[in-house]
C-alpha cells in the first residue's frame, strides 16, 4: 500500500456538457485550460448516446481487458475517480432500460442530452502514474 497526502482543496469546476460533447475529452481539455493537475471527481450525472469503456476479464498478474462500445440511450449513474498529473482515471456506472454496465471510462463516450460533472482540485500532491512490472499504472511520488 502507498499513501499520499494533499494539504488543501483548490478550485472547483462544474462542467455542463451538451448533446454530442465527448465526456472524457471535454474533461481533459477543461482541466488543461484551467491548469488543474490533481483533482477528485465529486459528482457526475447525465445521459449518454455512446459509451466506450473497458473492464477486467481475468485473474492473471497482468491486466486482461474487455473493451465495450454501446450505442444506445444510457443513463450515467456514477463517475468516480481521480486526476493525477493532469490525467483522469475514472470508472463509471451506466445503464439502459435492461442492464447495468461498469468499467473504465474511455475516449469516444458521447453525451445524449446533458451531463453535469463536478471536480475539486487537490493542492499539495506531486504524483505521477508509472507502469509497474505487471503493466499496472500505479501512483508514485515525483
Amino acid at each position: 500500500m502507498a499513501k499520499f497526502l494533499g494539504h488543501s482543496l483548490g478550485k472547483m469546476i462544474i462542467l455542463n456538457l451538451s448533446r454530442g460533447d465527448l465526456l472524457l475529452e471535454t474533461i481533459e481539455e477543461e482541466l488543461e485550460n484551467i491548469k488543474i493537475k490533481d483533482a477528485i471527481i465529486t459528482s457526475a450525472i447525465g445521459s449518454l448516446q455512446k459509451v466506450v469503456l473497458h473492464r477486467v476479464r481475468g485473474f492473471s498478474s497482468q491486466p486482461e481487458d474487455e473493451w465495450i462500445t454501446l450505442e444506445k440511450p444510457m443513463e450515467l449513474a456514477s463517475l468516480q475517480g481521480i486526476v493525477i498529473d493532469g490525467q483522469p482515471h475514472f470508472h463509471m456506472v451506466v445503464s439502459d432500460t435492461e442492464q447495468t454496465y461498469t468499467g473504465h471510462l474511455e475516449h469516444g463516450t458521447t453525451v445524449l442530452y446533458l451531463a453535469e460533472i463536478t471536480l475539486m482540485e487537490i493542492i499539495g500532491l506531486d504524483l505521477k502514474r508509472v507502469k509497474d512490472a505487471n503493466n499496472i499504472a500505479v501512483l508514485k511520488g515525483k
